[in-house]
């Protein structure tokens, strides 16, 4: 793991306007520039129907590359706040390029991986698609993504993105993956009950514990609870396995520890991997503090618990906070959020992952893609799509602005000076499904949790050594 104070130190040292690339902003004056890529590039400023791209520089020359077709798998696009945005900002560049289609495409981040080898191994793969961290070392390995897209994007571009966003999406000294959105992970509440009941800020999970008692509360008399004082994530899926994998570092686990020689070591044998997932499971589906159904609960289940006043904690990336104000414009001034809890002696931690984008190699027009791309993560571009969807984007200047906007990410901000990024491991999508399936089987078939440990950890040795060299 690698540990990083970044939010804070990216957010004072690169405040808005103070780095923008060479194009500028709209408001400032420029001398007159002979190029057709410049010509193109000040027109496309000029033409951005709301002002969105207007820290947009391209520096390709898009309107005489011909007729162009690029297909965008994007998995927000399915969403209800996410989906529409995209497809404005998809309008707005087709607009400034008539010579360009944009064709979207829908997949669920849950279906992503599959979809894509499925995709990769019949030759269908889109022009553009999404990429994690999980499986960026499986897009290395399977060629599926346009060579070191570093090399496509520029050294300008890359200096506005979060250092540690950069080297999240780098494998072996690839940049498989454009960083787009900064997926730190905290801890979102109900700020307003907090204050109201008198409830500090929780460090510690016994702490936390004690808060999501005082929190579940019987409201109207009948014997059960009205409102909980927290909820999980516990289907089987790359969303509430990914959520596992943060909460076992606030244990002191690591799920898995590159060596020197080139093979892995799980961390699924540990103590500290037990007595994770030993807490997980009581505070998930025993102690209740969260709202019946765990193994059946996901991530959009949770956040609806939040908004319609049936829970009070939930730990996420910051676009949980749209899915809440989406489901409840009242939750407005009501929520917060504050850095994860740790186990008793273990030191703040919290992981830091992105979502972005692949160009495929089997992509016609890689110049285009990234130019789309660039104009896509743009400055105002992406504080527009914070104000759509509440995610946190890893544009420097664009975290600056959302941060200075809004205290609601004040969490999130303060997270991420002790975030970790998690080492390349193309098994690791494997690994986390290995944990759901341990806390399910405890849940639903009643495994004891050191039989079902005892099974994630031989499953998990398995795997660190078939990846290993």
């Amino acid at each position: 793991m690698k540990k990083r104070g970044m939010f804070l130190a990216a957010a004072t040292a690169f405040m808005v306007g103070s780095a923008l690339s060479a194009c500028g902003s709209s408001d400032t004056k420029q001398d007159p520039v002979e190029t057709d890529a410049a010509q193109t590039s000040s027109a496309s400023q000029e033409t951005s129907a709301n002002g969105a791209g207007k820290n947009y520089c391209s520096t390709y020359d898009v309107a005489n590359a011909g007729d162009v077709t690029l297909d965008v798998m994007i998995t927000s696009l399915g969403d209800s706040d996410g989906g529409p945005y995209l497809r404005n900002v998809m309008d707005e560049y087709m607009s400034m390029y008539p010579n360009v289609k944009l064709n979207p495409v829908e997949c669920s981040m849950n279906d992503l991986y599959t979809t894509l080898i499925t995709q990769s191994t019949a030759g269908t793969l889109p022009d553009i698609f999404t990429m994690t961290e999980a499986y960026s070392a499986n897009c290395l390995e399977m060629g599926m993504n346009v060579g070191n897209m570093a090399e496509l994007l520029g050294e300008e571009y890359l200096n506005g993105l979060m250092d540690v966003a950069v080297e999240n999406a780098t494998v072996d000294g690839t940049l498989v993956y454009m960083p787009w959105q900064n997926n730190v992970t905290a801890m979102v509440y109900r700020k307003d009950l907090f204050e109201e009941k008198g409830i500090e800020i929780p460090k510690t999970w016994d702490e936390f514990r004690k808060a999501a008692k005082t929190l579940t509360e019987d409201l109207n008399g009948d014997g059960t609870p009205d409102r909980y004082g927290c909820t999980f994530a516990g289907t089987r899926n790359d969303s509430a396995e990914s959520r596992f994998q943060t909460f076992a570092l606030t244990y002191g686990c690591d799920f898995i520890t590159p060596n020197q020689d080139g093979s892995f070591t799980s961390g699924f044998g540990t103590d500290a991997f037990r007595s994770a997932m030993a807490s997980f499971v009581d505070m998930a589906a025993n102690e209740g503090v969260t709202p019946p159904g765990f193994i059946e609960t996901g991530y959009s289940e949770a956040y609806t618990m939040l908004a319609a006043d049936k829970a009070c904690m939930f730990f996420s990336a910051s676009n949980v906070l749209g899915g809440i104000y989406n489901a409840n414009p009242e939750m407005r001034g009501k929520m917060g959020s504050f850095p994860m809890p740790t186990a008793e002696g273990v030191d703040p931690v919290t992981s830091f992952s992105s979502v972005g984008m692949a160009i495929s190699n089997t992509c016609k027009n890689p110049e285009v893609a990234a130019d789309f791309l660039k104009f896509m993560t743009s400055v105002d571009n992406s504080v527009a799509w914070n104000e759509a969807t509440c995610r946190l984007p890893v544009v420097k200047d664009a975290l600056t602005a959302i941060c200075e906007k809004d205290d609601a990410y004040s969490g999130f901000t303060e997270a991420s000076d002790d975030a970790v990024i998690y080492p390349a491991f193309a098994g690791l999508a494997e690994l986390r499904d290995a944990c759901g399936k341990c806390w399910q089987s405890v849940v639903s078939e009643g495994v004891s949790v050191e039989d079902a440990v005892e099974a994630a950890a031989s499953k998990a040795e398995e795997i660190a050594k078939s990846y290993g060299n």
